[in-house]
Order: structure tokens, then C-alpha cells, then sequence
């Protein structure tokens, strides 16, 4: 008897084998180009399945969470029909094979892959897809196979095809700092309901069904990622039982303008001569041999230039613009490309390019150079927001809380900003003269935590060279600059957050261009107000009047109470906080005009749960803090 179950089971194995298909799992996930954490948690995302590309496929709905981008704008109709058909409200949220294991992005493992790739599929699927010669339709060929008889009770069995394309922006289209998308849903065919399917097979059943459609003018055909992706679903139960994809199919002609190039940043007299290149790249099957490069600055109108040469295909080529004669301000070169081999490019989408440049005014004004920036909303005359890497993330004017119940202040967002990001507000070219002169103006800046804060930072630089290179003669960061305690979030001043510094600018040479530099380190936001570039010695702004090495904390750690003692180097109002971890006042301990000398508190501990808190003493001067455990 135990010989004969061997054998049927072994027998059961083998026909397993024979019918069960390898299963190609599809992971959608809805994600946001303003979603702040799908930034954070999708290059995790994409590394885990791109080491699993044989067991799952990823395909990305872009949605309006928390708010609408230019990638959802673009095509709203599919991505909102697929999550009203899931019911998502929240980003980044990932499903896998329609019902198997939902959720944020961030909890799905190795686990959950392995987990689906064990139950094998009862279909197979071969999946093709042609261009049409115009470029502007696509077909695709889905051919299904049931290995064994299939009929699940009260199915509804739908195929769905969707075109999806891998995205790269040179500057985030969002403000999330994303640049890169992959395998974004672009359109479906012929809808996001799909194509009916029999609901009962018998074993061998074929069926081959087309689909043609238009192709959306914004993707871009030559992308080895713009593929055609089918499952099968059943709407009964949202199970997807298989999926497939087809392969990059390459256009055999196809020129494209591909560099993310940098800004640049001129100077002149009046009116600047800014030469530029164009990379010209070619992206088709066959060499590329002529082309026509068209150009225009700003909204002027289009002039061209005939390049020819031999690039051969996935090559490139830099082609020289012709000089652009441009005033002083902020300005866009456009590029485009035509006519590749003397034929019409059937793929339009990667044709264009920009560069934008800044021109600096070099004429020297006379000191004093100040602004409080209410100009109506508008930059002061010469003043100019310089973005390094041309990302769009920069310096940006704001109706705020500004320094003197003042409207307007210039913020640098490190709240939004990805550590890195590096902005120059770059001041009007003063005529500098010989002796003592100084730069006044009023920040205002908190932390993001207190515990480990981000090293946000603003420098005084200056340049004689048109910014080729910057010499910096003041800096501060982190908790040094800080001028109200770390809140996690988005810091916008209260009228006693802005404090004066007054900077020795005695060392800047004659000819020379000043800028406010601000590096993100992803913390929090960073203002300042009421600029005055002067002659003159600075103002005596003076340091903190808590002196850091004058103040000791004990018992630490601390059960009941623990002691607070500091020392004042002047007379001062001084308000004494205790903040938990995340930067909420728990308690005021004082709230005082105190005088010179030693100072002594009692803290009350006894209340506080187990952990970390911050004891911050905050005076007119500036914020002192120290970190006291609590213990129980």
C-alpha cells in the first residue's frame, strides 16, 4: 500500500510539472511626483525588483497624492480608473497580482516575490508590439495558451494591455526631487476595463487577440523601456493569474537632443554674447548622417543650423549653436532637432532641449546696496536667483512672516530640497570701495530635529571670475544658525525667529560679485530679509549670552527632577523649554527677563514618560540646547 501512494504521488508531481506555468507576477504601485515619501521609498522599491525582473514585473500609475503633477496631468484618465477600481487613497501603495499583498511600498519583501512565484500560472502568454510608420499608433499581438483545462467558479476573466514607458527628467517634474519613474502606465488598450475573455478553457485552448491604439505624442518611442505590458484578471476576485511583456522595439531612424545641461551663468556690460552646444544623439537602427538643428532664445523665433556627419547608432555628436546676444536677466535657449537623414521623425518627443542662462549686470552700482524685498512680489532690480544645477529647486521669493512684519523674504526650502542642493541668490554688482565695508541682513532658519540636526547651510561667497569659482567669507550651519528651536514641520518665522548678522566684507576685492549660498542638507526651511551691503565695520551683533561651555544638567539621567545651571554674560529675556524628541514644548520652566550672572532651575521630571528630551534655553541672542534622559 505505501508503495502504491509513492507512485501515485510521484505521478501527481509529474503531471504538476507538466501543466503548472512559471508566473510572472505584476506589482502596481501608486506613487506621486509630489509624494514626498515615494521619493524616499521608490529607489528601494525599484532595487528589489530589478533583482527579481524573471519573478515580478513592476508597472507605476502616477496620482494626484497629495496633490495633482505634470506626469498625472499629462493623462489622468488610466491612473484614475485603476485606483477607483482598487480603491487607493494613499501613496506610495503597491499591489501585488490584484490581491495577494497590499500596502505601502516599503513592506514589500523578498518574502512577498518568492511567496507568488511558487504558485504557478494556468496560462501562458506571448506578447508583441509594432509602431505604426507615422509613429502615432501601436499594435499589439497577445497570443494565450491554457496548458490544462482552467474554468474557476464565477470568474470574470479580463486581459489588460498597457503601454508603459521609463521616465528621466533632467529637472524633477515634481516637487518631490524625483527624476526617475520607471515603468510608468502611459495608456491602455483599448481602455482600463480591457478585453473580455472566456471564462472556461479546456486544456490547449488558444486564443490571439489584437489591439491597436493611439500612441500618446508624449512618449517617447526610442526609450528601451517603452514596452507593452498584458495580465490576466479576473474582476471577480481582482486575482491576476499572469502577466507578460514584450520586447524594445527600435526605430530604424531617430535623432534626439539628450544632454541635461547645466545652467550657465554670464556676465556683461549691458548685453553678453553666450555661445552653447547642443548634443545630438542618435537613437535609431541606421547611421545618421545629416540633421537639422533649429534654436531660439527665449520666445523669439526659430533660427537653424544644418549639421552633417556620420553618428553611428546609440552615439552622439556635439553641435555648436550659434552665439545668442542676450541683456541681463534670466533667459531659456531652446534647441530642436529635425530632418534626421533628410526624413521626417516619426518620433517627435525627444527632439527638444533647453538650457537656461543667467546674465549678471556687471555695471557697478553704488553702496549702500539694500533691499527689504517687498517689490510687489517681484525680485529687486539686478538681484538674480542662480540654480546650480538647474533642477528648478532654487531660491524663491515669498509672501511670508518676513523681519519687521515686513510681507516678502527670500526662503530656501530645505524642507523639500534632497540634501545637496546648492542655490545662489546673487546680489547687484556693487562698486566696492577700498577700506572697511560690511553685509547686514536678518535670518531666520529652525532645525528639522534637535537630537541629530541637519546641517542646512548659508555662506557669504563672492566670485571675480563670473562664478567659475567661489570663495566663501562667512558660513554657518545646523544648530549654529539656528534661530528658533527644530520642528519637524515646515518652518515659516514668528517675529522674534529673525536675528541681525553683520558680516566683515574688508577682504572682498574691488570687482568682485557677492551671493547668499544655501546648501540643503534636506532639513528645514532658511529665510532671509533686509540686506544692506555697506561701508563701514560691522555692527556689533553679540553672541549667544548663554556661554555653551557655562551650562551643566544634573542627574543625567533623571528620574524625579534633574538641576539646570547656566551662566548669562548680560542682562536678557530668557525663556527655558522642555521639548520631546520630536521638538514639542512639554513644559516652560521660565519665562523671564533674567539678570547677568549664574542662573539655577529646577526641572521637573517625575510627569515626563521614559526618554529623550531636550532642555532648550532660548534668549535674545540666540537658542542654547542639551539632551536629558528621562528614566523610570
Amino acid at each position: 500500500m505505501k508503495k502504491f501512494l509513492l507512485t501515485l504521488s510521484a505521478a501527481a508531481l509529474s503531471a504538476i510539472a507538466v501543466n503548472g506555468q512559471t508566473r510572472l507576477s505584476l506589482y502596481e504601485e501608486f506613487s506621486g511626483e509630489n509624494c514626498g515619501p515615494c521619493a524616499a521609498y521608490n529607489p528601494g522599491l525599484w532595487s528589489l525588483l530589478s533583482a527579481n525582473t524573471s519573478k515580478v514585473m513592476l508597472i507605476k500609475y502616477q496620482v494626484p497624492i497629495p496633490s495633482a503633477g505634470p506626469i498625472y496631468n499629462a493623462y489622468r484618465t488610466i491612473s484614475d480608473a485603476r485606483r477607483s477600481y482598487y480603491g487607493v487613497t494613499s501613496a506610495p501603495f503597491g499591489i501585488q497580482n490584484g490581491n495577494e499583498v497590499s500596502g505601502n511600498v516599503a513592506n514589500y519583501t523578498q518574502a512577498n516575490i518568492n511567496a507568488s512565484v511558487v504558485n504557478t500560472a494556468p496560462f501562458t502568454i506571448a506578447v508583441t508590439h509594432t509602431w505604426n510608420a507615422a509613429g502615432d499608433s501601436i499594435t499589439a499581438n497577445v497570443t494565450i495558451t491554457s496548458p490544462a483545462a482552467y474554468t474557476p467558479a464565477g470568474a470574470n476573466l479580463n486581459l489588460r494591455i498597457a503601454l508603459i514607458e521609463h521616465l528621466s527628467y533632467c529637472a524633477a517634474p515634481g516637487n518631490n526631487g524625483e527624476k526617475e519613474f520607471h515603468n510608468v502606465v502611459r495608456e491602455m488598450y483599448p481602455d482600463a476595463n480591457g478585453t473580455p475573455l472566456p471564462n472556461s478553457w479546456t486544456m490547449s485552448q488558444t486564443q490571439s487577440i489584437t489591439v491597436s491604439g493611439k500612441v500618446p505624442s508624449r512618449v517617447d518611442k526610442s526609450n528601451d523601456d517603452a514596452l507593452v505590458v498584458v495580465w490576466i484578471q479576473n474582476d471577480a476576485t481582482k486575482n491576476i493569474v499572469q502577466a507578460a511583456k514584450s520586447v524594445h522595439v527600435a526605430l530604424p531612424l531617430d535623432a534626439a537632443l539628450t544632454a541635461c545641461t547645466a545652467p550657465i551663468l554670464a556676465c556683461a556690460n549691458g548685453t553678453a554674447s553666450v555661445p552653447s552646444t547642443a548634443t545630438l544623439t542618435n537613437t535609431g537602427t541606421a547611421p545618421m548622417t545629416a540633421a537639422t538643428i533649429y534654436y531660439k532664445l527665449d520666445n523669439g523665433a526659430y533660427a537653424s543650423t544644418s549639421w552633417t556627419g556620420t553618428i553611428a547608432p546609440g552615439g552622439n555628436a556635439t553641435v555648436s549653436i550659434p552665439t545668442l546676444t542676450m541683456t541681463a536677466g534670466s533667459h531659456v535657449i531652446y534647441d530642436s532637432v529635425a530632418l534626421p537623414n533628410g526624413s521626417a521623425d516619426i518620433n517627435g518627443i525627444n527632439n527638444v532641449n533647453s538650457v537656461n542662462v543667467t546674465v549678471l549686470d556687471e555695471t557697478p552700482v553704488a553702496m549702500p546696496v539694500s533691499t527689504d524685498f517687498e517689490n510687489g512680489g517681484l525680485l529687486p532690480t539686478n538681484w538674480n536667483l542662480f540654480d546650480e544645477d538647474g533642477n528648478t529647486a532654487n531660491w524663491l521669493l515669498r509672501a511670508t512672516n518676513g523681519h519687521n512684519s515686513s510681507i516678502y523674504a527670500l526662503m530656501h526650502a530645505n524642507y523639500a530640497y534632497q540634501a545637496g542642493e546648492v542655490n545662489y541668490a546673487i546680489l547687484p554688482t556693487a562698486a566696492l570701495p577700498a577700506g572697511s565695508k560690511a553685509l547686514d541682513f536678518y535670518v531666520a532658519y529652525a532645525p528639522y530635529t534637535l537630537n541629530a540636526p541637519e546641517n542646512d547651510k548659508l555662506e557669504i561667497v563672492y566670485s571675480t571670475n563670473c562664478g567659475g569659482t567661489w570663495t566663501s567669507v562667512w558660513s554657518s550651519m545646523g544648530a549654529d544658525l539656528a534661530t528658533h528651536e527644530a520642528t519637524t514641520a515646515q518652518f515659516v518665522p514668528a517675529a522674534d525667529d529673525w536675528k541681525l548678522k553683520s558680516i566683515d566684507m574688508s577682504g572682498v576685492p574691488t570687482g568682485a560679485i557677492l551671493a547668499f549660498r544655501a546648501t540643503s542638507d534636506y532639513g528645514n526651511n532658511l529665510y532671509i530679509d533686509d540686506v544692506n551691503l555697506r561701508s563701514g565695520i560691522p555692527t556689533g551683533v553679540r553672541g549667544n549670552v548663554v556661554a555653551a561651555q557655562q551650562i551643566s544638567l544634573f542627574p543625567n539621567p533623571a528620574t524625579a527632577s534633574a538641576t539646570l545651571e547656566f551662566t548669562l554674560s548680560s542682562s536678557s529675556k530668557v525663556v527655558v523649554s522642555v521639548l520631546d524628541a520630536l521638538g514639542r514644548t512639554v513644559s516652560v520652566i521660565a519665562d523671564a527677563t533674567l539678570q547677568q550672572g549664574a542662573q539655577r532651575f529646577t526641572v521637573p521630571t517625575s510627569a515626563l514618560a521614559a526618554g529623550v528630551y531636550n532642555i532648550a534655553i532660548r534668549t535674545e541672542e540666540g537658542l542654547s540646547t542639551r539632551r536629558l534622559s528621562v528614566v523610570k
